[in-house]
């Protein structure tokens, strides 16, 4: 059996429902769970995730981002469930990703996509190991009773602001727009579906977002 390490990243877990459908939508696909935990990640433990990128511009921007509100970071095991995952998931950007998939549809804006998956069964054993070592990630047979629980209490309703984020982060770019009405549309829409999560993790992962669109000005 082939096993993906998953993180449904602040974005998602900011907006419960997404996340809960996220995981919906990867478990209807009969991928076994083995691992399930929500946690905050360390600074230090998101050096470490991504430090395939740490000579890269944007490295401090993914550390920032990852540890800016609490992740599900998730052990996901079938026959081919590496590929599956991605399949599901969609591209990387969200403006590339296919409407239909995960990311199309929940997605704010190029790389704040809502979910991490891992991209070969290599990379897999060493961000499991990694994650077990330094994040406390735990294989338990309760872990998809956890994620079932997970689901059953936040995926009802309809609330789901993607549009309205995605709307004003390409406004805001389109249109040069840094002003702190855009900070406050961010924090206004993160927190509307954040249930159990500190008001100062959503201001945190809000300002994070709101980085991400000064940059994307500055490229144009």
């Amino acid at each position: 059996m082939e096993r993906s390490f998953v993180i449904i990243k602040p974005d998602g877990t900011a907006r419960r429902r997404v996340s809960a459908l996220v995981l919906k939508a990867l478990m209807d696909r009969g991928y076994k769970i083995r691992a399930f935990r929500e946690m905050k990640v360390p600074e230090s433990l998101a050096k470490l995730h991504y430090d395939v990128h740490k000579e890269k511009h944007f490295f401090q921007w993914l550390v920032d981002f990852i540890s800016s509100a609490p992740v599900l970071a998730l052990i996901f095991e079938a026959d081919d469930v590496i590929q599956g995952v991605r399949d599901a998931l969609g591209a990387t950007f969200v403006q590339k990703a296919d409407p239909s998939s995960l990311r199309g549809k929940y997605g704010i804006w190029a790389g704040v996509n809502i979910a991490h998956a891992s991209d070969a069964p290599e990379t897999a054993t060493k961000e499991i190991e990694l994650w077990s070592n330094e994040g406390g990630l735990v294989e338990s047979p309760d872990a998809e009773g956890l994620t079932k629980a997970y689901i059953e209490r936040y995926s009802s309703g309809d609330a789901d602001y993607t549009m309205k984020l995605r709307d004003v982060v390409k406004n805001a770019i389109e249109n040069s727009d840094t002003s702190d009405k855009v900070l406050e549309s961010l924090t206004e829409l993160m927190g509307m579906d954040a249930k159990g999560i500190n008001p100062g993790e959503i201001s945190a992962l809000a300002s994070i977002i709101f980085e991400f669109v000064k940059e994307e000005i500055e490229k144009e």
